[in-house]
């Protein structure tokens, strides 16, 4: 058998395939579980899987396709780290929160689809996607952390719902492709750097519940 699994927790893959079915009845995707997988490109999660843990598929550069099923809670830290070849993920609204690093430089990934019920955007979540072209956040969303989109060149359009409380530092750093930005009233504070070099932004919207603007949020 190629998985290790224990007590409804699958702890490793040692297989080579291209595609990978993981069991029914499995509960929880354990850490650095399909790490460095190099031949996987595609997976089928069950729905049985509620939490993905860290660096579960980080490093499967040839992982082109995942389906996370809507019964998942928790996508952990660098769950998918260094992805590069996923092109499109959906986020289903299961998930409360998106860890720290989760889809760090996935530089293909083109389109992401954020549900409804994810209340958290973690540290560097979406950093170096520089394929990621258009990003709807829903108004589940109450923290957009440091450097969730930094580096990601080719975001065009984000929306932020009126959820949103706070943007962290740096969080939209050199997101050169950037026209246009729409600040809610529910937004208190604008972290240092938040949209600095955004090099084509012309039109921003800052409204006057803002508290407190960064240094260099816009520069």
């Amino acid at each position: 058998m190629d998985f290790t699994i224990k007590k409804g927790v699958l702890e490793k893959y040692k297989g080579k395939d291209k595609t990978v079915v993981i069991p029914d009845g499995i509960a929880k995707i354990g850490g650095y579980a399909f790490y460095c997988c190099g031949s996987l490109q595609e997976v089928v999660i069950p729905d049985s899987v509620k939490k993905i843990g860290k660096e579960a598929f980080s490093y499967c550069k040839s992982l082109e396709k995942i389906v996370i099923p809507d019964s998942v809670t928790t996508i952990g830290d660098e769950a998918f780290r260094c992805c590069e070849s996923i092109k499109e993920v959906i986020i289903p609204s299961s998930v409360t929160e998106i860890g720290d690093y989760a889809f760090y430089h996935c530089s293909s990934l083109g389109k992401v689809v954020i549900q409804k019920g994810v209340k958290k955007i973690g540290n560097r979540a979406f950093y170096l996607c520089s394929s990621l072209e258009k990003v709807v956040i829903p108004d589940s969303v109450t923290e957009i952390e440091s450097e969730a989109f930094r580096w990601c060149e080719s975001l065009k359009e984000i929306i932020i719902p009126g959820s949103v409380t706070k943007i962290g530092d740096y969080a939209f750093y050199e997101c050169k492709s950037l026209k246009e930005i729409n600040i809610p009233r529910s937004i208190k504070r604008i972290g240092d750097c938040a949209f600095s070099t955004c090099s084509s932004l012309g039109k921003v919207v800052i409204p006057d519940s803002v508290k407190k603007i960064g240094e260099r949020a816009f520069r």
